[in-house]
């Protein structure tokens, strides 16, 4: 057996198309999600690089499969200031160092340059892990300014042509309707849209300059630059300028990235890996881009940009496609499952059995917690409800216990805790009994 993890560090479910994201472009992501069982309720425990890394390893995973006969890689593609702990690279087999060099055109340029010659090795081996972690969706960003202007302004571009087909006499608006009608009834999915935004781009980036006098006068207003390494703090999710100008940004990340996990992807498949081994896709916390009023890791408020997590899990040959899984999952089932995986006694909560259809998660709610920069605090997470307990708050900011309707409230917006304080209670002595 082998089997391949890919670790998108930041990443959270809600921005891949897998997950119900319409907006930004990730084509291939899901492609591989069809292929995949994908979980649904992936929550994490404790949304934190160093915590989930221990989980993810947790009960002496990487002895286990070295004492079965399996050979262990990381490939690390990532910037130092997000290295791991120490101990966290001590006990691969191979340690194989694929971190963005200077004169690189993109962070994983090194990743691209060196992995074939890995996975010629990797393919030859009979039993093996390979775990590849990339910190692409952490800033400050590398953001291709043409793949970033395909997603800003959108909407403006959509209002401009919907004035124009206003303009005219009544003929033309006629004519101009009955069309606009025909193009509504052309469904486009967002993937394919962003998709065509980004080569449309990409192919007005290569055309030489016209010499032609009837050419149009190129815009004299500078272009606006990526947001690229937003400031970690308070942020005014009210103000429309900055949310566009950093979602914008990030969708243009996540696109790059998925370009770059395509042409990974491809390797695997020329080397007969789609059939050979399983592959995971996770990641350790998302990052929060303004949605509570934060802008990264600042606080420990655990709403669900932080703490849902993608966990796309293909199995070889692409055995159980399109299965999704929506009972509660967290990181410390990826050990067991990569230990059942190869055969090895799961010692925890294998996944195995729910990709296959064979069983259901055992699991009635996700708990998390985390402190954080003087903060702490609790969640609970049941097919009902989000329970949000604040147990440490910094001197001077308020934060009440929230409560969110599940699954109508997928965004955690409309706070229920006055309407529903009995419910809300009682959920709160749950989360203080699970703390003891």
């Amino acid at each position: 057996m082998k089997a391949i993890v890919f670790v998108l560090r930041g990443c959270p479910a809600g921005c891949l198309g897998a997950y119900g994201n319409e907006w930004v472009g990730t084509p291939h992501l899901d492609r591989l999600a069809a292929g995949s069982v994908v979980f649904d309720r992936h929550i994490s425990d404790r949304p934190d690089p160093a915590a989930a890394s221990a989980a993810w390893l947790g009960g002496g995973l990487l002895e286990s499969l070295r004492a079965a006969g399996a050979r262990t890689v990381l490939v690390r593609a990532n910037h130092p200031d997000t290295d791991g702990p120490v101990w966290y690279y001590a006990g691969w087999a191979e340690v194989f160092d694929a971190r963005p060099e200077a004169d690189d055109d993109s962070p994983l340029d090194a990743l691209l340059r060196d992995l074939p010659a890995l996975l010629d090795r990797f393919a030859a081996e009979e039993h093996a892990l390979l775990w590849v972690e990339t910190d692409r969706l952490l800033p400050p960003w590398d953001v291709r300014q043409d793949i970033f202007e395909a997603y800003l302004g959108r909407g403006d571009d959509e209002e401009e042509e919907e004035g124009r087909t206003t303009a005219g006499d009544e003929d033309d608006e006629e004519a101009e309707g009955d069309e606009g009608e025909e193009d509504e009834d052309e469904e486009v999915d967002s993937e394919s849209d962003a998709e065509e935004e980004v080569e449309a781009a990409d192919e007005v980036a290569e055309e030489p300059a016209s010499s032609d006098p009837r050419s149009p006068t190129p815009d004299p207003r500078p272009a606006i630059p990526p947001w690229s390494d937003p400031p970690t703090g308070p942020f005014d999710a009210k103000d429309p300028d900055a949310w566009e100008w950093l979602h914008s940004t990030f969708a243009a990340v996540v696109t790059a990235l998925d370009a770059e996990l395509g042409q990974v992807f491809e390797a695997l498949k020329a080397r007969g890996l789609d059939q050979s081994a399983a592959w995971v896709v996770t990641s350790d916390f998302g990052y929060p881009l303004g949605e509570h009023g934060q802008v990264g890791p600042h606080r420990p408020w655990l709403h669900t940009e932080l703490v849902h997590l993608p966990l796309i899990v293909r199995l070889p040959g692409a055995a159980e496609a399109c299965r999704r899984v929506t009972g509660f999952t967290q990181p410390p089932d990826l050990a067991p499952t990569l230990r059942d995986l190869f055969g090895l006694p799961a010692d925890g909560m294998s996944l195995l059995p729910l990709a296959r259809g064979a069983a259901e998660s055992t699991r009635p709610h996700a708990v998390t917690s985390l402190e954080l920069n003087g903060a702490s605090e609790r969640a609970l997470r049941t097919d009902e409800f989000a329970f949000l307990l604040p147990l440490a708050v910094p001197e001077g900011e308020a934060r009440e216990p929230l409560l969110y309707d599940k699954p109508d409230d997928r965004w955690e917006v409309n706070d229920m805790r006055a309407r529903k304080i009995d419910q809300a209670d009682e959920l709160e002595r749950e989360l203080r009994e699970e703390a003891k």
